[in-house]
């Protein structure tokens, strides 16, 4: 019904308009019934009067002469009682025995009566439903105290039509009151949603740069929380964008200068004529180039664990231990050829926690290579998983120079390194190390081991809600 009013019922005003519509429209309809039944009741009592009356004085025209039961009452005054403009009339006196003195005889008899107390019934009549008011009497001579039966019947059409003229006059005002209702609810709605239009008008002719919030005082105080929403909405996404643009001009800022540097190697190394120099400066293209693709692998990885990004992070339930020590022995050939000492400590039972199995194979790979790569020959490096306290522990332990106090909360930002560090990194494995602890939501933290040297990289993963419950 809505469409074909150009109504959406998807629209405010439209869902608005049917929770209005349905409820008064129910009401009108029990009201048309409870109408229908009390009209039909009042109907008939008043048609009901006037049967018995006729019936009554029809009765009052019953005598007894002599040894007969007579209905006096003149041909004409006959025609008169059986004249109706809408219904048929019929009458019937019923004398001793069931005779006949008058009328139709194949009007229905009551099915039972009492004298002087009126009886009104239906009966059917050649098809016909009627009306049957019966009377018995005992007519002006009769001495032996007989009863004679009385019945004037009449169809129910005046009934029918005068009970639709009432509904009629009763239901089609309410019906239009009701259709006026919902015309002033639609203009109503109407215009107590033009505030909300305005928002949208003014945000949909923004620019896509124009982040800034939308104004809340002048608003109606039903749509001021929706404006917040939106306000804090936009917030979230000037500060993620913001963080983009920094990441991509602190992107370009790092890959200029190796590609610079592999620039002007390549045009050092076609000026060279002699074969040893050029082959020393090839070298050093092929080593410049391998850290520029380092850290362009870094770049791609951090993009794929950064919130939001990536939106297939399976988690599954798995043994933390045994992709610890995978990764160890994955590193074991570089921590050999740089005669550092990688070693493994895992706990017993294992230990489980829920996580990506990729994204752990990552945090753990950054762990492993920042400890290998800023710890000198003859160091010692041990990765570590031991069962703690409400969750699960891994840890990656060096005895290299170590992280001062002062530097360890900024380490984990992009590309940002610990300033006297000869070691050539790309800045980016802690702040992978970090996106991926969030999204598995771990606590990771630095510390100087037991030792009193190096550095204690240590995950605190939340325990998994089985072991929660226990």
């Amino acid at each position: 019904m809505l469409s074909y009013l150009g109504i959406s019922p998807n629209s405010l005003r439209g869902k608005l308009l049917v929770w209005l519509l349905l409820p008064l429209l129910s009401l009108w309809l029990v009201g048309a019934v409870v109408a229908y039944f009390m009209v039909i009741n009042f109907t008939n009592l008043a048609y009901d009067r006037a049967l018995f009356d006729s019936t009554r004085s029809l009765a009052q025209q019953v005598r007894v002469v002599g040894s007969r039961t007579v209905l006096e009452l003149p041909s004409s005054a006959v025609q008169i009682l059986l004249s109706d403009e809408v219904d048929r009339v019929y009458f019937r006196v019923e004398g001793r025995s069931g005779q006949l003195i008058s009328g139709d005889p194949d009007l229905p008899r009551p099915p039972q009566g009492r004298v002087g107390v009126p009886l009104l019934h239906d009966g059917k009549l050649r098809g016909e439903r009627l009306r049957i008011a019966s009377f018995f009497v005992i007519p002006q001579g009769e001495l032996s105290g007989r009863t004679v039966l009385v019945q004037v019947a009449e169809t129910l059409n005046k009934r029918n039509v005068l009970a639709r003229e009432i509904l009629t006059s009763m239901l089609v005002p309410q019906l239009v009151f009701i259709l006026f209702a919902a015309l002033i609810v639609w203009f109503g709605v109407a215009r107590g949603l033009a505030p909300l239009n305005q928002v949208r008008r003014e945000i949909a002719n923004r620019s896509h740069r124009d982040l800034s919030p939308v104004e809340e005082a002048s608003e109606p105080e039903e749509l001021q929380p929706l404006i917040h929403a939106i306000n804090a909405l936009m917030g979230r996404l000037d500060q993620a964008l913001g963080v983009q643009q920094r990441f991509i001009a602190d992107a370009a800022h790092q890959l200029r200068t190796p590609l610079a540097g592999l620039k002007a190697q390549t045009d050092l190394a076609l000026r060279q004529t002699e074969p040893d120099k050029q082959r020393h400066v090839l070298e050093q293209l092929s080593t410049a180039t391998g850290r520029t693709v380092r850290l362009i692998k870094q770049i791609l990885a951090l993009a794929r664990v950064e919130p939001g990004a990536d939106k297939t992070l399976e988690m599954h339930t798995l043994d933390l231990g045994a992709l610890a020590r995978e990764a160890s022995m994955e590193w074991a050939p570089l921590a050999l050829k740089k005669e550092i000492d990688l070693g493994y400590e895992e706990s017993s039972p294992p230990v489980m926690v829920r996580g990506d199995v990729l994204r752990l194979g990552m945090l753990l790979d950054n762990l492993i290579d920042n400890a290998l790569r800023y710890c000198s020959p003859h160091s010692r490096v041990t990765v570590r998983v031991a069962a703690a306290q409400d969750g699960a522990l891994l840890a990656v332990e060096d005895n290299g120079p170590g992280i001062p106090p002062e530097e360890r909360s900024r380490v984990f930002q992009r590309f940002y390194r610990v300033l006297g560090n000869e070691e050539e990194g790309s800045g980016l494995g802690l702040a992978i190390v970090h996106e991926i602890a969030q999204s598995h939501g771990a606590k990771v933290e630095i510390v100087t081991p037991a030792a009193g040297t190096g550095t204690e990289i240590r995950l605190k993963f939340p325990a998994l809600p089985s072991m929660r419950s226990e």
